[in-house]
C-alpha cells in the first residue's frame, strides 16, 4: 500500500506586477483627488482672509468719511483729475479736512492741519460726485450741481472706491466695492 501525500500547495509571498499597477493607479488617483482638495481649500481660506482684512478697512474709511462729511459746514474745494482726486470740507470745528486720492501709490489720506493719515491702502479706484438738493414742490431729488459757485450748493456727496489685495499663491485678486452718498446736515445756507 502506497500512502500518498497531498500536493502541498506553494503560498504567495508578493504581490504580481499588475496587482501592484492597479494599487499605484489607485493610490495615485486619491492622493491627486486629496491634494485637488487641499489647495483649493488653502486659496479659499486666503481669499476669505482677504475679503475680511478689505471690509475690515473699508468699514473704517467708510464710518470716518461719513460721521465728517456729515456733520461738515460745507464744501470748499473739488479737484478730479486722471492722477487723483480729492475734496476738502470745513468740518464741523472749523478746521479744513482734505480727502485725497493718488492713483501712483493706492492710497486714500485724509489731511487736517497739516497731519495726514491715510485711510485705505490698495485703492485701485475713487470717485467723489457732488450733488444739490433743491426742493421743487414735494420732490427732494438730487440734481448735479453748477461748478461756478459749488461751495454753497453743495449737499450730497457721493463717493465710490474699488480695493483689492492679491493672493499670495496665485493671480487671482479679491476686490471690495463701496459707495454710498452722504448728505451734509449742517451745511450753512
Amino acid at each position: 500500500m502506497f500512502i500518498k501525500l497531498p500536493f502541498k500547495r506553494r503560498t504567495k509571498l508578493g504581490w504580481t506586477l499588475v496587482e501592484m499597477m492597479v494599487a499605484t493607479g489607485i493610490f495615485s488617483l486619491s492622493s491627486l483627488a486629496l491634494a485637488t482638495i487641499f489647495i483649493f481649500s488653502i486659496r479659499s481660506f486666503a481669499a476669505m482672509t482677504n475679503y475680511s482684512i478689505l471690509d475690515r478697512e473699508n468699514r473704517y474709511a467708510m464710518d470716518t468719511l461719513t460721521r465728517e462729511i456729515r456733520q461738515a459746514k460745507q464744501v470748499t474745494g473739488y479737484v478730479t483729475n486722471a492722477g487723483g482726486n480729492s475734496l476738502s470740507i470745513l468740518n464741523g470745528d472749523g478746521q479744513t479736512v482734505t480727502y485725497s486720492f493718488t492713483s501712483a501709490n493706492k492710497q486714500f489720506a485724509r489731511s487736517v492741519n497739516g497731519y495726514s493719515s491715510v485711510l485705505l491702502t490698495n485703492c485701485d479706484l475713487l470717485n467723489f460726485s457732488l450733488f444739490q438738493r433743491t426742493p421743487q414742490g414735494s420732490n427732494f431729488g438730487m440734481f448735479p450741481i453748477a461748478y461756478n459757485n459749488f461751495t454753497q450748493c453743495v449737499k450730497v456727496v457721493q463717493l465710490t472706491w474699488k480695493t483689492s489685495r492679491q493672493i499670495p499663491s496665485g493671480p487671482v485678486n479679491s476686490e471690495n466695492i463701496q459707495t454710498a452718498r452722504i448728505v451734509i446736515r449742517k451745511q450753512q445756507d
